[in-house]
């Protein structure tokens, strides 16, 4: 017995062991590790053979051509039937469902609508099954650069045809995203209810990777094809010559040298760029490099050395570089505020100070408190021996966070009025 027959007698012995688990997840849609049947050492055993593939958290369900093959023993009949499996098909049968489902809720037939809900569920899984194969395998193709055919003619044809298969695929994936179904799940909430889970879990989720890997696999076709389209005439130049060779065993390459032309074929290559480079540590060429350098003619262009920085120009005029820098008027008022801060210890007004003093009326007094507070974050030493207190506002809002200071107080410290 060869081997392909020992894995097709430990699958069905396989079924055969689990057939509880197998008749719950086929009669019931699917099967929860809770059941009664299941067991989690045969749930991973069907798993490990996809005759069960995940539909949720702890959720099974049994994989779409087992279940295709069970219908037909059992002559199970399906509403708008897909014939042939072929994905635009199956893709097609969905709004079908959808509006015979939606009929059936408003006319209150509930029996009806439970039917027609199975039927789009199973459907909307064997077209997610079908279009995960159909993926599968143009990337095991692509991959594998058709390792199945060894010619290059049959390559072609291949990589042409999966080509047209899957740009095919392409359409009927737009036309899930683009259909409507979607916009009509919205329309009627009520009749969907049993309907979009399916749909949104197993197709709408997962159209975005599915278009993602199409447009991958349909780009390495393409440039593969384009490549065995390049590869074809050095093939045939290939062939010829070995036909030419299979002919004439006893042809020998004509010596280069005795030829008064060379052959066309030793011109396609581009000849090498032979560049010399003087050896400058060789005593025996140094007198005829020195005699060379002698012989070059100047350069055209001068160099110009920028001047450095710090270096005074030759002439430069000193006088007319000396610049009085004249404080802001902020740098006055503080330094005057800080001068007249009471020697007691009371609290002294930035606000009111500034109000006293009309000279400084020019100045805004939201660019004065902001030119005190600095002043306070940069810890000056010349205000070590101030407390400046800031005088905030409650926040605009509960999650606001702005601090809205409206007023800051300056007063001397204690050690610094013992020293005064």
């Amino acid at each position: 017995m060869s081997r392909s027959d020992d894995l097709v007698i430990a699958y069905l012995e396989t079924l055969h062991r689990q057939r509880a688990i197998v008749a719950a997840a086929y009669h019931q849609g699917r099967i929860d590790g809770a059941d009664e049947p299941a067991t989690p050492r045969g749930l991973q055993e069907l798993r490990r053979h996809r005759a069960l593939v995940p539909l949720a958290e702890d959720a099974f369900r049994l994989a779409s051509s087992l279940t295709r093959h069970l219908d037909e023993v059992l002559q199970k009949e399906h509403l708008f039937a897909a014939l042939g499996g072929n994905v635009a098909d199956l893709a097609a049968r969905l709004p079908l469902l959808v509006d015979e489902a939606v009929k059936a809720h408003l006319e209150g037939r509930t029996e009806d609508l439970d039917g027609y809900a199975d039927a789009f569920n199973s459907a909307v899984f064997d077209l997610a099954d079908h279009i995960d194969g159909a993926l599968a395998t143009l990337r095991m193709l692509v991959d594998t650069r058709f390792a199945s055919v060894r010619t290059l003619a049959e390559k072609q044809r291949q990589n042409t045809w999966y080509i047209g298969r899957a740009e095919r695929l392409g359409e009927a994936i737009k036309a899930l995203q683009g259909g409507g179904l979607m916009d009509r799940f919205e329309e009627e909430p009520a009749a969907a209810a049993a309907l979009l889970p399916a749909f949104r879990g197993q197709l709408w989720a997962r159209l975005p990777q599915w278009r993602e890997s199409l447009l991958d696999i349909t780009e390495i076709l393409k440039a593969y094809l384009y490549r065995l389209r390049q590869v074809e005439p050095a093939g045939r130049r290939l062939r010829a010559f070995n036909l030419f060779l299979k002919r004439n065993p006893d042809y020998a390459v004509p010596d280069l040298e005795e030829l008064t032309e060379p052959p066309l074929w030793v011109t396609r290559a581009a000849a090498l760029r032979v560049t010399a480079h003087p050896d400058l540590l060789d005593g025996a060429t140094s007198e005829a490099l020195i005699e060379v350098a002698a012989r070059l003619p100047p350069s055209p262009t001068a160099i110009k050395r920028q001047p450095k920085i710090g270096t005074l120009s030759p002439g430069a005029d000193l006088e007319s570089r000396v610049f009085t820098l004249a404080p802001r008027p902020y740098q006055l008022a503080l330094r005057r505020l800080l001068a007249e801060v009471p020697q007691d210890g009371a609290p002294l007004s930035v606000l009111a100070w500034k109000r006293g003093h009309p000279e400084y009326a020019d100045l805004p007094e939201p660019i004065w408190l902001h030119c005190v507070l600095y002043e306070v974050t940069l810890a000056r030493r010349r205000t070590g021996h101030l407390r400046f207190e800031r005088l905030e506002l409650p926040p605009p809002h509960v999650l606001s966070g702005n601090i809205v200071v409206c007023d800051v107080l300056v007063r001397r410290t204690p050690g610094a009025m013992s020293d005064s």
